[in-house]
């Protein structure tokens, strides 16, 4: 592939036989790898965390992060029976059992205490590969609301989002950032927005925008989205 804007190229060829995203231990497979393992990058997962996964699917995001993470505890989160049916049985296969915890319950009402994880991470279900019930857009605030509320003080947050989602937040939750803004992250650049802490009038208060990355999701285009809490929701 060759991406060019005006900042820097690349030009991207395979050297390996098999793909990069290609995990033995999925046998069940979803979000891509490779990006799963971009999201938990960006966490800042530290040793001892609760790092949570509030609509976990199957599992990879929490896979990615426990085999290079591993002195964390995991859990992960989803309404749907069959997805975490799938999830369980990609952790036992890599071997995560004393590592990823499952539970089934709603995004909307996440059976934990307030302030209780360090680190949310999540895929914002598209309704592309798998469909949803619900409309996500409908749902949206009151899952980042719930996100929000579990995530300790200095925890992070990040998310993948499609542009339909992010048009979408854009317009009616937490402020979202202009997409031609500029990270520089050491001797590269990369297309991101950075930001500086501002008062929003949106029912979501305490998490400040950090910084965003641009994916290719095959024929979809998503974003990557991180953001820290920065108060206690109930300020």
């Amino acid at each position: 592939f060759v991406h060019l804007n005006d900042i820097y190229s690349v030009v991207g060829f395979p050297v390996l036989r098999h793909p990069l995203a290609s995990r033995e231990y999925i046998q069940c497979a979803g979000l891509r790898s490779t990006v799963a393992w971009a999201m938990a990058s960006l966490a800042e997962i530290n040793s001892g965390a609760i790092v949570l996964d509030p609509m976990c699917g199957l599992g990879t995001i929490l896979m990615e992060a426990a085999k290079e993470w591993p002195d964390v505890h995991y859990l992960g989160v989803d309404i749907n029976t069959s997805q975490l049916q799938g999830a369980y049985k990609n952790v036992k296969t890599a071997r995560l059992q004393d590592k990823i915890s499952l539970l089934k319950a709603s995004a909307l009402e996440l059976p934990l205490h307030s302030g209780s994880v360090n680190v949310v991470i999540s895929d914002i279900p598209f309704g592309k590969k798998f469909k949803t019930a619900r409309d996500t857009k409908l749902l949206l605030p009151a899952i980042l609301q719930e996100m929000e509320r579990v995530l300790h003080v200095g925890g992070t947050l990040v998310l993948l989002l499609s542009r339909d989602l992010y048009n979408h937040i854009n317009r009616h939750s937490i402020h979202i950032p202009r997409s031609n803004e500029n990270l520089s992250c050491g001797n590269d650049e990369m297309k991101a927005g950075t930001y500086q802490e501002k008062r929003n009038r949106s029912p979501i208060t305490a998490l400040m925008p950090v910084e965003f990355h641009e994916v290719s999701l095959g024929v979809t285009d998503a974003c990557i989205y991180k953001y820290r809490k920065i108060c206690s929701a109930e300020l």
